[in-house]
């Protein structure tokens, strides 16, 4: 025999000790409705303060772990960015460094002037001195308008 239960919470109570039977005739092939199982749970789930504590600490260690973690990749991806950034000054401290070593040489470029350019010394008389006054004017185009 069945019982009618109604659902408080997580509780089930008995709202009718006995169904009430009423005399009616049957009726054949009248499909019966599924059983529903109830589960009785009376009592509290209950943790003790050091369980609580335990996990608190659990969760921390995670969360500073997790924290530690993205801080050293991080830390990993800028020392890689600089690692580039210091190969990329040192070849360039390398080429400069070839340039100034091809151009500091003072008898090499008078050599190239003259031979490959044409280049020569000016003459006495190709030197023309200009008397300019104290003050100098600097005259700059203006557009008429």
């Amino acid at each position: 025999m069945a019982a009618y239960c109604k659902t408080y919470g997580n509780t089930a109570r008995d709202l009718e000790p006995t169904p009430v039977v009423s005399k009616k005739a049957e009726v054949k092939n009248k499909k019966r409705p599924a059983v529903m199982f109830v589960y009785r749970n009376d009592h509290k789930h209950k943790l003790s303060a050091l369980a609580v504590a335990t996990l608190i600490l659990i969760f921390a260690g995670a969360a500073g772990t997790a924290a530690s973690l993205a801080n050293v990749r991080i830390s990993e991806r800028r020392i890689v960015s600089l690692n580039d950034d210091l190969r990329g000054m040192n070849s360039q401290i390398k080429n400069m460094r070839e340039e100034a070593g091809r151009n500091a040489d003072v008898a090499l470029i008078m050599e190239a002037a003259r031979g490959r350019l044409g280049m020569s010394e000016p003459k006495p008389y190709q030197i023309l001195h200009i008397n300019v006054p104290e003050e100098n004017y600097v005259e700059y185009n203006q557009s008429k308008e």
